[in-house]
């Protein structure tokens, strides 16, 4: 047999393939977007939503399930109570297999154990949370007597306490995601588990857990990794509170791929390569989706995206939020009387650019003229050519605007005859500004403009 916990090589392989036959949901609102709470949500902590029947959206108030509706304009609508969620007992989120009309959720129980249980829904209702039967949940490794060896299976129970938080649904109801201080096969703190439905007669209702993540290529963290959404089977969302997030739990989502391992038989010698499918290293969501508050929770469909956040600029403490196009109004234009001088240190500014457009105004293209003269003056410089935005926008989006701006710039100059190996272009979205905390037009203009300095002085 192959042993995979001892074995000889384990190798990569050089062609990875990704399985992405699910559009990410999440980049349809990465650009011209602002994350801004929902009118789902008040003062009152909102609890964890969760995907229902007919593509509904479900969250809690305190102990009140509610019901709401994706409208066409990024928003939850016509919201209701959802009296047939009220007294399960649900804590977190909740996964709904909508073929079987089961929902299985996590539910502590009086001694502080957290399991997953399951109801169905029979004659118009939800018949009583049952536990469910995971192979492996009950077996506690003990020695055998006169034996060094123990007994088939591990316990997932830690201090009397067993950890399964905030389900989701995959593969047609036959996966369960979820989240576990599981401290056997763990990366450290809480990690994203799974269990398969069982498919012989002869198996517990549900197969033992498995981290979801490879020891290879590493998903899960020594962090906390909850709040797991599968879409389409290829990409799973979840939150974490790793390092190099901007703040408290950030959003995440990993691909799935599938690797090619070559495995050596520890008893014949003979090697064999084998295809896996694992989650790929995370990509953690920028800063449209993502603050330095908590951020969770995510979940969509092709027509809306929606998180959790306790971010500043909410109703509550922990609000739910949702995709609103950005819109900024403006003053009339500002048309400057003054000249634009050159100063010390060859630093010049060439303003102005409209707003949320790439190229300069037609009046102050002239004035490329004089700089690229100034600039020959230079012949052994390499010059920076930096784009900025004003601070209307998010931060991602105004990074790409303000590299499109420097790359223009850095275009006009070598169609004027400068050489290209000496013009590095760079965004640097409102992080620079001429002007803190602008307020009017004229502030916001004179912060959209174009820096070019010498690097190598």
């Amino acid at each position: 047999m192959f042993d995979f916990t001892k074995k000889l090589t384990f190798a990569l392989s050089l062609a990875f393939a990704f399985v992405l036959n699910a559009f990410a949901i999440h980049e349809e609102f990465s650009e011209g977007y602002e994350f801004s709470s929902s009118i789902a949500s008040s003062k009152m902590q909102e609890r964890p939503m969760s995907l229902y029947k007919d593509g509904k959206v479900v969250f809690f108030k305190g102990d009140s399930a509610f019901i709401a509706t994706i409208g066409d304009m990024y928003d939850l609508i016509d919201i209701q109570p959802c009296p047939e969620l009220q007294d399960l007992g649900i804590e977190g989120t909740f996964a709904y297999d909508q073929k079987r009309r089961t929902i299985y959720f996590a539910k502590t129980d009086e001694v502080g154990n957290s399991d997953l249980y399951q109801s169905k829904w029979v004659d118009g209702a939800y018949s009583y949370p049952t536990k469910l039967e995971i192979e492996g949940l009950n077996k506690v490794r003990k020695p055998i007597r006169g034996s060094s060896t123990v007994t088939a299976g591990w316990t997932y129970r830690y201090n009397r306490i067993s950890g399964f938080f905030n389900p989701t649904i995959a593969k047609n109801g036959n996966r369960i995601y979820f989240s576990a201080d599981f401290p056997k096969k763990s990366f450290g703190g809480r990690d994203i588990w799974y269990i398969d439905k069982a498919r012989s007669t002869d198996e517990v209702g549900w197969k033992m857990p498995e981290n979801a993540s490879d020891s290879i290529i590493i998903m899960n963290s020594n962090a906390r990794d909850d709040y797991a959404w599968c879409y389409g089977d290829t990409l799973l969302y979840f939150a974490s509170n790793r390092k190099g997030g901007f703040g408290g739990m950030d959003i995440y989502v990993s691909h799935l791929k599938t690797i090619k391992r070559e495995v050596t038989d520890t008893t014949t010698g003979k090697t064999s390569v084998i295809e896996k499918e694992i989650w790929d290293e995370p990509i953690h969501l920028d800063s449209v989706f993502n603050t330095n508050a908590n951020d969770y929770n995510i979940i969509g469909s092709p027509k809306i995206c929606l998180l959790m956040s306790n971010r500043q600029g909410g109703k509550g403490s922990d609000d739910i939020y949702r995709p609103a196009p950005f819109q900024a109004t403006r003053e009339p234009e500002l048309t400057p009387d003054f000249p634009l001088d050159e100063p010390r240190g060859f630093h010049w500014v060439l303003m102005f650019f409209d707003f949320n457009q790439t190229q300069m105004k037609p009046e102050y293209e002239a004035q490329l003229d004089e700089l690229v003269s100034a600039m020959n003056e230079f012949p052994g410089a390499i010059f920076e050519v930096s784009g900025h935005t004003d601070a209307r926008g998010s931060d991602q989006y105004n990074l790409k605007l303000s590299a499109k701006r420097a790359d223009y710039i850095r275009q006009m100059l070598i169609s004027r005859g400068l050489d290209p190996t000496k013009l590095v272009s760079v965004g640097r979205g409102f992080h620079d500004p001429v002007i803190p905390n602008a307020q009017t037009e004229a502030e916001h203009e004179q912060n959209r403009r174009a820096d070019i300095k010498i690097l190598n002085e």
